[in-house]
C-alpha cells in the first residue's frame, strides 16, 4: 500500500461517521503511532541531501544545492527538481554522478540555444548561471 493510500485509509480508521455520531476506531495513542511509522516509511525512501560540487573540471556551484534521493525498487532516483533533472542508477554515488552530469549538459545545451528558450527553460538558464561558475 502506498503512503498515500495508507494516509487515505488511515484517516477513515480515525472516525466513522454513522449518521450524525462519530465513532473513534483508534485510540489517539494508536493514531499518533500509526502516524509515526507512516512518516518513518516514507523517511526511508526519500532523503532530501546537499551536495557542494558538480564533480566537473570545468564547472562549479557558487553554493550547495539540494537534490532528493529516492529509493525505489532496488534503484536509486537523484532529482534536482528546480530544473527538471533526474537520474537513476544502482547506488546513491553513481545516481548523484549521473546528475551532477545531467545538470551540467542541461546548463551547457540551454546556454548555446539561449535565443531559442522557452519562457521555463530561460528561467531554469538564469537559476543556473547564479549557482554555477566556470573555473
Amino acid at each position: 500500500m502506498r503512503a498515500v493510500d495508507t494516509f487515505s485509509h488511515l484517516t477513515m480508521l480515525k472516525t466513522e461517521h454513522n449518521g450524525n455520531m462519530q465513532q473513534t476506531l483508534l485510540t489517539s495513542e494508536q493514531y499518533r503511532n500509526l502516524t509515526k511509522k507512516i512518516i518513518l516509511s516514507i523517511e526511508k525512501r526519500h532523503r532530501i541531501v546537499p551536495i557542494n560540487s558538480l564533480k566537473s573540471m570545468k564547472y562549479f556551484l557558487k553554493s550547495p544545492i539540494y537534490i532528493t534521493l529516492e529509493y525505489e525498487k532496488g534503484k536509486v532516483i537523484a532529482g534536482f527538481d528546480d530544473i527538471e533533472a533526474f537520474s537513476y542508477a544502482d547506488t546513491e554515488s553513481e545516481a548523484v554522478s549521473q546528475l551532477c552530469e545531467e545538470i551540467i549538459q542541461i546548463y551547457e545545451d540551454m546556454t548555446e540555444d539561449r535565443a531559442n528558450l522557452g519562457s521555463l527553460p530561460a528561467k531554469w538558464l538564469l537559476y543556473l548561471e547564479e549557482i554555477i561558475g566556470c573555473r
